[in-house]
């Protein structure tokens, strides 16, 4: 070989080594750059999970109140129920009561049909106290 074809190498094998190490160097902070992009992913990820615990918590908090308020609007609801009935029968032996007074005298008639009105007017009274119990969920 001759000296020129020797500097001639050289020069090319110089600029190989050049064209590697920039290489090198794109490569070093391309790996840089990833590793922060990686670290940042991570740190959302873990903010982003605490959320979604804090998230589970509260929808399960909110679960336990809405299971307590559906039981205690039960036990209102059978309260309600328990009281109409006892109205209803109670109201059935009135009416009976009064509708035999009426077999016995014309006289009170208009007496007994003025106290199943009254009576009447204070079941739905009750009746109504008892619905807006029910719907605010209140005893």
């Amino acid at each position: 070989m001759t000296p020129e074809e020797i500097r001639k190498t050289i020069e090319q094998m110089l600029a190989v080594q050049r064209q590697i190490q920039e290489s090198q160097i794109r490569n070093t902070d391309n790996i840089a750059r990833l590793e922060m992009q990686v670290e940042a992913n991570a740190k959302q990820i873990e903010a982003n999970t605490e959320q979604i615990e804090a998230n589970a918590e509260q929808i399960d908090d909110t679960n336990n109140l809405l299971q307590e308020s559906i039981r205690s609007n039960r036990e209102n609801i059978n309260i309600l129920v328990e009281e109409i009935s006892k109205l209803t029968v109670d109201q059935k032996e009135k009416f009976n009561q009064f509708y035999g007074y009426h077999q016995s005298a014309d006289s009170d008639r208009l007496d007994i049909m003025e106290r199943l009105i009254k009576v009447e007017r204070e079941v739905a009274k009750i009746k109504q106290k008892l619905g807006d119990r029910a719907k605010h969920g209140t005893s």
